[in-house]
């Protein structure tokens, strides 16, 4: 093994976690050549005739890349960049050295022993390093691609660009990949325009009302260690095993998702707890476990009116940072979660949090049975549900399902390898096949489960979490220095607006009083900074601002041919940020 192969073997392992094997340069497809400046340039054997396609320039790669780059648009604002082919890395080069400082690259090499040949030749050790680029070379890299670009978008609000760097074929994968992180990237920012302060909402109203409620932390406390969980699920496959489910209570701790209670009230079982996440899912969904006293495992974004009817029954989890701010440790346990975009996903997490070593799948079919899509034949929630696929079923046949279920299938999928230590039993009977699981049938599973018996009515019962004193006067003081903030927002955002109008007067020669137009940019500089490090100024992007497009990049410059516009744009935003503060206020002191 060569000192260069080695250096790339090292640098891949360390931030990937993964060997690099190496190549047989005889018998490889690959060959090296040299250009004219001495940059690599890289051959492709194409047929069985030995002819050969070139990836490079033989004069200069690294001028033919930058020409490449010129040739097309420059981003503007902060961009994820998904690009298609490696090469020898040169095009990737230029365009970190062109692109802004802030941008991401997410690198797909649809021919994996190409990337491995390069490794035993050229030096890329520092773009493996690079913590703006992320490789996917294996399979199993690229299965994960669409949730790491998807977390990069949310959390950077960024464009969105696909890119085939010259001489690579069109790649299906690539493109599915492409086109699914499209439409993802759609629904990001229509949530924060439909959604996104209707989820704040429901988070205030909780942050105000925890008497009486619970912790995950408190139930992991008390939970059987070795006890194993049952997801109930409402796939259409539920009502055709849900009686075995009377066989297992008291053996496993049962956690009904909110949608397969109607299915359980039906079959007089309840379990030993429900669990719901959605901010809009009608509080209807658990009208059995108001009835029943079912303690309710949910989101701090839990419906407003399904907290409210719960009456205190509720043990919350899924807490983000302004949750530790204002409950401490308590919270801190089950937060920051990928739960899959699906309650089924969430009670698959805290049944993990909670210890549970098994964990058993009922109605879990993500796939369609005779035309029906949930055990409960309510047609809600599949209006905007299409593109049905077909893929193989637990039985070995195809099943319909789509796209949005199979990203479902992929995060179990995920969960089973990211977990070896929990056994995960598949009896749902049914449905998409979810590698990793073992099949059963739920009556036996029911036998194999029978000699533990465990009492959770009485085991939640007796940790009822009730809000100490101090803890509600943290809340309370924590509240009043985030109302502080927010008009401390306000009245920066307010100063910003008055700035900008005498610039945008000033380039529109309308009046000269600015004479010290770098002063103003300054001033307005420090002042949006002043604003970075404010709580609720993380909190206003992240829920509050509807148009996650609008807001101005931190890199702000003012100085180009386009700075009226630009001016007018920014002066916009704060002149509306203003108006956010005072809303947002007004609704976290409706309950306070």
């Amino acid at each position: 093994m060569t000192d260069i192969y080695n250096k790339n073997r090292d640098a891949f392992l360390r931030r990937y976690g993964i060997v690099i094997p190496e190549l047989n340069s005889e018998d490889s497809l690959y060959a090296l050549d040299f250009s004219k400046d001495g940059d690599a340039v890289l051959n492709v054997t194409i047929d069985s005739n030995g002819k050969k396609l070139r990836l490079n320039s033989l004069y200069s790669p690294a001028y033919e890349a930058r020409s490449w780059i010129k040739g097309r648009d420059i981003p503007g604002r902060r961009t994820t960049v998904l690009v298609c082919g490696f090469s020898t890395g040169v095009f990737l080069r230029e365009m970190l050295s062109t692109y802004r400082p802030d941008t991401i690259f997410f690198l797909y090499e649809p021919q994996e022993e190409l990337f491995y040949y390069v490794c035993g030749h050229i030096d890329i050790s520092n773009l493996i390093l690079n913590n703006r680029v992320y490789m996917f070379i294996t399979d199993e890299q690229k299965n994960r691609m669409v949730d790491l670009v998807y977390n990069d978008i949310l959390l950077g609000r960024s464009e969105v660009m696909g890119i085939t760097t010259p001489f690579y074929a069109e790649d299906n994968r690539f493109r599915n990949i492409c086109d699914e992180i499209g439409k993802l990237s759609v629904s990001v920012r229509n949530f924060k325009k439909s959604r996104g302060r209707n989820a704040l909402r429901c988070r205030i109203y909780a942050w105000n009302h925890m008497e009486g409620c619970r912790f995950l932390s408190d139930l992991k406390e008390v939970y059987p260690k070795g006890c194993p969980g049952v997801i109930v699920s409402a796939g259409p496959s539920l009502n055709e095993n849900v009686e075995d489910l009377k066989k297992i209570k008291g053996h496993a701790f049962i956690l009904a998702t909110d949608r397969s209670l109607s299915v359980l009230k039906e079959h007089d079982i309840v379990p030993d707890a429900a669990i719901s996440v959605d901010a809009i899912k009608s509080p209807e969904y658990l009208e059995y476990a108001y009835e029943k006293d079912i303690p309710i495992i949910c989101s701090y974004q839990l419906n407003i009116d399904a907290q409210k009817k719960a009456g205190g029954n509720l043990i919350y989890f899924d807490a983000i940072s302004y949750e530790r701010a204002l409950f401490g440790d308590k919270a801190n346990f089950g937060s920051g979660l990928d739960m899959g975009g699906n309650v089924a996903g969430g009670a698959f997490v805290v049944l993990k949090l909670l210890g549970a070593k098994t964990i058993i799948l009922v109605g879990q079919n993500l796939s369609y049975k005779n035309g029906k899509h949930h055990a409960d034949n309510i047609d809600e929630g599949m209006q905007e549900i299409s593109n049905d696929v077909e893929v193989p079923g637990i039985d070995g046949k195809m099943v319909v399902s789509n796209r949005m279920w199979i990203s479902y299938r992929n995060f179990f999928e995920r969960q089973i390898v990211q977990n070896p230590g929990i056994k995960v039993i598949d009896a749902t009977e049914g449905g998409v096949l979810i590698k990793g699981c073992d099949i059963k049938k739920l009556k036996d599973v029911a036998k194999d489960i029978e000699e533990k018996s465990y009492d959770f009515s009485g085991i939640i019962s007796d940790q009822a979490y009730k809000t100490s004193g101090v803890l509600n006067g943290n809340i309370e003081n924590v509240l009043k220095a985030w109302l502080d903030e927010l008009s401390n927002i306000r009245d920066v955002s307010l100063e910003i607006v008055r700035l900008l109008d005498e610039l945008i007067s000033v380039g529109e020669n309308k009046k000269n009083e600015v004479t010290n137009e770098n002063d103003h940019i300054q001033k307005i500089g420090k002042l949006r900074e002043s604003m970075y490090g404010m709580k609720m100024y993380s909190l206003l992007e992240e829920y509050w601002i509807e148009d996650m497009y609008s807001i101005p990049d931190r890199l702000l410059v003012l100085q180009d041919g386009s700075v009226l516009e630009t001016c007018r744009e920014v002066r916009d935003y704060y002149a509306g940020l203003s108006k956010d503060c005072r809303t947002l206020s007004d609704e976290m002191t409706k309950y306070f």
